[in-house]
């Protein structure tokens, strides 16, 4: 095949990936609205556009050959996978590239039938438990399709055939799994592989395309979200997925390590990289386990439960974010619908997702073990992309506390990309210039706010002030940690290090505050609790929490102390977030108080 037949089958490749990848994203909301298997967690659009739009921007510059963009492909799809559906279908085209590389280079155009039947073996080796009325169905058809056609006939005819084939494949799952025909819809994964080779046949075969975003028209959209779906409570919690570089094991042998943690599992293992896809109770185990096999640079842990209450029974047309410094019980978050993002936390060459796939006990452990601090930064951009475009569907309103600025750029970051996806009319992102527990009672107030039925005008003028009604005492025995991480000022941190003096540390206008020296760690909490109980005497207290990084023993001797001279308890008493932990160090105990509304801490 000369230089310029090579050209035009490559650029015709890469045209139709592009065109199959287009109607996908276009599609996204109503993929969304129909999934209901293997759980109704609403994000197999979502998980399915992340792929494609990775593909189409991996794929944009020149390639030297058709091999060559077949091989971008696939290295996109694992970098771009998500959910169950997405790594299902970038081990698909996977396998398509490492069977067209088996093959002769001169001509993919009549190799690709055979490539695309032999894929189906790796999109099947994949998955723990294929279950069959799927996406996985689907691509089985159609490969067999394309490929049992005669040896002589033109590929575009065979795509065209084999595009029957897998809409009535499409069709069939209806009927195929109880749950698709409970709810009268078929399969989410197979309507997003069916829509990608429509695209992807109308453009090799230069037919008209039809035009983009007609399935996400508002009145369409807001016709799949009305209709109530039938759906089952997820036994795992958590849809976990990690992706593994330098991994020099295959996915039968993490398969096999992973199967005692949960279900839906799917693994691809390709040129040293491994993306896994599991529904765990335990992502921080999933985590653990994976480590040892490979260098984790990406993961997520969506609460499916979560998302199942607020489908079936939503608590209010406001929804409410914070991030994972917030400390709030998670039976609080879970009842109350509370969306978390998770702050990411760094340390050696692993990064985790805090409270979900790291606790702060095990963030010491670590630490101590490799010697090194630790680092915090701010939600993914594409984990926050993903919670505002659900949002968007799902509620009327947004109201956002996050935590102080001046301590992470989590406020600046969450209110760019909510206002991009959510008129200003909509969403309402609060600098609570606060952290830990004193940010999450102010998380709490809000919340008591969208329950009791306060418009979101109100909510939006009331939450200003709030900031001031809360506060936080935290008592530290080595300053050394928050100095490095620059939450206290440096010059009178490391005075206090030379003099030996314990103070207590608050903030004030979101930064960190060094006050009421002491010459000893008890002598300091006995301050602590003095103000606090203070606070009481002048009637100014209304709630009050005590979070701990560590060991429980001292946080749990201040609850009873605190319990019988205020005569309440806490509203909770919990272990502070790791990004907090590991700035506040190993040992730090923290109350967090709320006034009486008018009252302003200082």
């Amino acid at each position: 095949m000369d230089q310029g037949l090579n050209h035009q089958e490559y650029q015709r490749f890469k045209m139709a990936f592009q065109v199959g990848a287009e109607q996908v994203i276009a599609h996204k909301k109503e993929l969304n609205a129909i999934n209901v298997f293997p759980v109704s967690d609403g994000d197999t659009g979502s998980n399915l556009a992340s792929l494609m739009q990775t593909i189409v921007e991996q794929t944009g510059e020149q390639l030297p050959s058709t091999l060559a963009f077949f091989e971008r492909v696939a290295d996109a799809s694992l970098i771009g996978a998500r959910g169950n559906s997405g790594i299902i279908l970038a081990q698909y085209f996977n396998g398509l590239y490492v069977n067209l590389m088996k093959e002769s280079e001169s001509d993919i155009v009549q190799n690709f039938a055979k490539s695309a039947k032999l894929a189906i073996k790796d999109a099947y080796q994949a998955i723990e438990k294929p279950v069959e009325g799927t996406m996985i169905t689907v691509i089985r058809l159609w490969g067999e399709a394309l490929e049992s056609q005669q040896a002589e006939t033109p590929l575009e005819i065979r795509l065209a055939k084999a595009l029957e084939v897998a809409k009535d494949a499409l069709d069939k799952t209806t009927e195929q799994l109880q749950i698709l025909r409970k709810n009268q819809v078929v399969d989410s994964g197979a309507k997003g592989f069916y829509l990608f080779i429509r695209g992807f046949t109308q453009s090799f075969n230069r037919q008209e395309i039809p035009e983009l975003i007609v399935s996400d028209e508002p009145s369409m959209t807001r016709e799949f979200h009305q209709r109530q779906l039938v759906s089952e409570a997820p036994q795992q919690r958590y849809c976990t997925e990690v992706l593994l570089d330098q991994v020099k094991v295959s996915k039968e042998v993490i398969q096999s390590a992973l199967s005692s943690l949960g279900d839906s599992m799917v693994v691809v293992v390709s040129r040293g990289k491994a993306r896994v896809h599991i529904h765990s109770n335990q992502p921080s185990k999933v985590l653990d386990i994976l480590s040892s096999y490979g260098q984790p640079i990406q993961q997520k842990a969506d609460d499916m439960l979560l998302q199942y209450h607020f489908r079936n029974s939503p608590k209010a047309k406001i929804a409410l974010v914070t991030d994972s410094i917030a400390d709030i019980p998670a039976d609080y978050l879970l009842s109350q619908q509370i969306h978390v993002l998770p702050t990411m936390i760094s340390i050696g060459e692993g990064s985790y997702l805090d409270r979900l796939t790291i606790q702060n006990k095990q963030f010491f452990t670590l630490q101590q073990e490799l010697g090194e601090r630790g680092s915090s930064s701010q939600p993914s951009l594409h984990q926050t992309e993903t919670l505002f475009n659900f949002l968007d569907s799902h509620y009327d309103q947004v109201v956002v506390v996050t935590v102080s600025k001046e301590l992470s750029g989590t406020y600046q970051s969450v209110k760019r990309l909510a206002e991009k996806i959510l008129p200003s009319d909509r969403v309402k992102v609060i600098d609570s210039r606060q952290n830990s527990a004193a940010q999450g009672l102010m998380v709490m107030r809000v919340n008591q706010w969208i329950q009791e039925g306060l418009s979101f005008e109100t909510i939006s003028q009331k939450v200003d002030n709030l900031s001031e009604q809360v506060g936080i005492l935290v008592s530290v025995d080595d300053l050394e940690p928050m100095i490095q991480s620059g939450r206290v000022p440096q010059a009178i941190g490391r005075m206090a290090q030379k003099l030996q003096l314990k103070p207590l540390v608050s903030l004030e206008q979101g930064q960190g505050k060094l006050s009421n020296f002491s010459f000893s760690q008890a002598g300091n909490e006995r301050k602590m609790l003095k103000k606090i109980k203070a606070y009481h005497k002048q009637n100014l207290l209304l709630n009050y929490a005590i979070v701990y990084a560590g060991s429980s023993d001292r946080a749990e001797q201040w609850q009873a102390e605190l319990t019988t001279k205020l005569g309440f308890k806490p509203s909770f008493v919990m272990p502070i977030s790791t990004a907090v932990a590991l700035s506040a160090g190993d040992g730090s105990v923290a109350i967090g108080f709320e006034f009486k509304e008018g009252v302003m801490f200082k």
